[in-house]
């Protein structure tokens, strides 16, 4: 019988968290994604930033993010106008985001490419 001579890398444990008006996703080593959100009024939520860092991509964790946001919208009975080019193309594509999405008001109204950015990171 041979041996296993494969070493196969631990997964690398990514916690969320919510921080104010944003989703984190770190591991020890530090942020590796996040999405981010402001309130437009008492019922709509603008997402204006959605981030992962390079050597996180493919894993689907923006998606992940923004499915986050996405449930927490429903719970909460607000509507989402989806602003940053990842989040409006996502809900372009998924007739799931349907019931959520704000249609009635121009995502690019309230797109601000200077001041949109990081919760947490320099960029």
């Amino acid at each position: 019988m041979e041996a296993d001579n494969t070493f196969h890398e631990a997964e690398e444990e990514i916690v969320l968290q919510k921080q104010g008006n944003a989703f984190i996703l770190s591991t020890l080593s530090g942020t590796v994604g996040e999405i981010t959100y402001k309130l437009v009024d008492t019922d709509t939520w603008v997402i204006d930033h959605t981030y992962v860092d390079p050597r996180y991509r493919g894993r689907q964790l923006g998606k992940q993010l923004l499915d986050v946001v996405v449930h927490e919208a429903r719970d909460k009975g607000r509507k989402i106008i989806p602003s940053c080019s990842f989040a409006l193309e996502e809900f372009k594509k998924n007739s799931a985001y349907a019931d959520v999405w704000d249609n009635d008001k121009s995502a690019s109204e309230f797109s601000d490419t200077y001041s949109s950015g990081s919760a947490t990171m320099k960029r």
